[in-house]
């Protein structure tokens, strides 16, 4: 089950911008609707680390987990006559009696688009069906839609965006999937969350994925 739900939220993890309405400490202040920000730090395609937390976790069974997650940029590479940076993911999380670990490499251009993910753990490959991406420079209520991820296991990834206000001059970045298998129905929803600060800093993470089929929840986030 863990290894499946790891999967499905992938696609967003690997991706230039992850978010979600995570949770933060109460709103004193309300940030700046007119305020620009930066996702530069989180869509670096700089050589290195780009962000790494140890996370904690539960799930709608009661059982509880903790783990990490990790994203680096490898040297620039050409990939089918595109020049693009590989962004690498690890991710695991252990709970009940059972340890999970995923890896994947996003190849990203210089125009920030992903040209093509791929999950080492279960081999499938995905592109997007049209290159696109989410703005490196937001302001709170900007909103939009992604390309559909079009993998080779016959599932499809389809993704929207939107920045939201997490108070006290920081945003969220948000970014919601469902996964549809190859009759077109939908599997799962995911939604991933990274809170930035006014300097692009990344300062929480939180990820809550549902399966349709059996109504399983699982929610983890950075501590």
């Amino acid at each position: 089950m863990l290894k499946s739900i790891f999967i499905v939220t992938i696609v967003l993890l690997m991706s230039a911008c992850g978010g979600g309405g995570g949770d933060s400490s109460p709103a004193s202040t309300p940030t700046n609707t007119t305020q620009t920000f930066s996702l530069a730090k989180l869509q670096s395609t700089t050589l290195g680390a780009v962000y790494s937390t140890q996370l904690s976790g539960s799930d709608s069974d009661g059982t509880n987990y903790t783990g990490s997650i990790s994203l680096a940029n490898r040297a620039q590479e050409m990939l089918n006559g595109v020049l693009v940076t590989p962004r690498d993911l690890l991710l695991n999380l252990s709970g009940g009696g059972t340890s999970t670990v995923v890896t994947a490499t996003s190849y990203v251009d210089t125009s920030n688009n992903i040209i093509s993910l791929v999950i080492q753990t279960t081999g499938v490959v995905c592109t997007p069906a049209s290159p696109n991406n989410i703005p490196s420079t937001v302001k709170i209520g900007d909103f939009g839609i992604l390309s559909t991820l079009v993998c080779d296991d016959n599932t499809t990834q389809e993704s929207n965006w939107r920045i939201e206000d997490a108070g006290n001059g920081n945003i969220f970045a948000t970014t919601n999937a469902t996964a549809k298998d190859q009759f077109n129905t939908i599997t799962s929803v995911a939604e991933v969350s990274y809170t930035l600060d006014g300097n692009g800093n990344i300062i929480a993470f939180k990820t809550v994925v549902t399966i349709n089929a059996s109504n399983f929840t699982l929610t983890y986030s950075s501590i």
